[in-house]
């Protein structure tokens, strides 16, 4: 299968389809060539992500943009009636609806600013959706690493159920120190750890067995506030996702639901401020 730029870019940033992204991660392992493209993709997205300026708009903007919305609405509630226009007018009055017409236009600048706040409203939904999109796109890599992981048989890359080794070596390979517990679930034990690529940046997968089941825990760096534990499902897996302490978390598996969330409120109870 040859890929062009398009499909590159669409793999890289997890625009991709699970068949897709499946099928171009098999491709990688034996395209050397290819997976230096990709990895040179991915440094200069994540060169963007950590230096390029990001700019937010001052607090009184959203203040500012709704006064000026509500100073049209307040005129034309003050204003008196306006009297209807004579059929013919004298040469002096039309010279003088020139300064009429000059004022009425100036007043269209209010309407103006009602406009430009309705663009600020519409570039802030689009982000919204923006961000829903995105989670989207990680929902659809955290899936596609889980399945590429267990259909691989490449669960692991440091095999331990002690975390004193499994932390170090996952600290070494990334450019932070991921949180690592062992569970005191019924029935679950830890495999050990992982290298993995989510959102186009290497990230710590934690791998978990739950009786036969494999549970992947990933973490990585984020700017998000904290928040509790949120559940999806999404082709046959169940899914969560929260953030804590810097960290994005996201843990994926098939086990049962009930199951499920013992061992999300394990893995979350095991990376609060002790």
């Amino acid at each position: 299968m040859t890929l062009d730029q398009r499909q590159l870019h669409a793999f890289v940033d997890g625009e991709l389809d699970l068949k897709s992204q499946l099928a171009i991660e098999g491709q990688l392992q034996g395209d050397p060539a290819l997976r230096r493209q990709v990895d040179e993709l991915r440094q200069l997205r994540e060169a963007v992500r950590e230096h390029a300026d990001y700019h937010v708009a001052p607090d009184d903007l959203r203040r500012r943009m709704a006064a000026l919305v509500a100073a049209p609405q307040q005129a034309a509630a003050a204003a008196p009636p306006a009297a209807p226009a004579p059929a013919r007018r004298p040469a002096a009055a039309r010279a003088g609806s020139i300064g009429t017409a000059l004022q009425s236009w100036l007043g269209l600048r209010p309407l103006a600013a009602s406009l430009a706040f309705a663009g600020v409203l519409a570039v802030t939904a689009n982000l919204v959706w923006l961000q829903a999109s995105r989670s989207d796109r990680l929902m659809e890599q955290v899936v596609a690493s889980h399945v590429r992981a267990t259909l691989g048989q490449h669960l692991v890359d440091v095999a331990s159920s002690d975390h004193h080794t499994v932390k170090p070596f996952l600290s070494s390979k990334l450019g932070f120190s991921p949180p690592v517990d062992e569970l005191r679930v019924p029935g679950s034990s830890f495999l050990g750890g992982r290298v993995d690529y989510i959102d186009g940046r290497p990230v710590a997968a934690l791998v978990y067995k739950q009786g036969e089941h494999v549970v992947d825990s990933f973490v990585w760096p984020g700017q998000s506030p904290d928040s509790e534990p949120s559940y999806a499902a999404e082709r046959g897996y169940l899914t969560a996702r929260w953030s804590r302490n810097g960290m994005q978390h996201w843990v994926i598996s098939d086990v049962n639901p009930e199951e499920f969330r013992t061992l999300v409120a394990a893995i979350a109870a095991g990376d609060a401020p002790r």
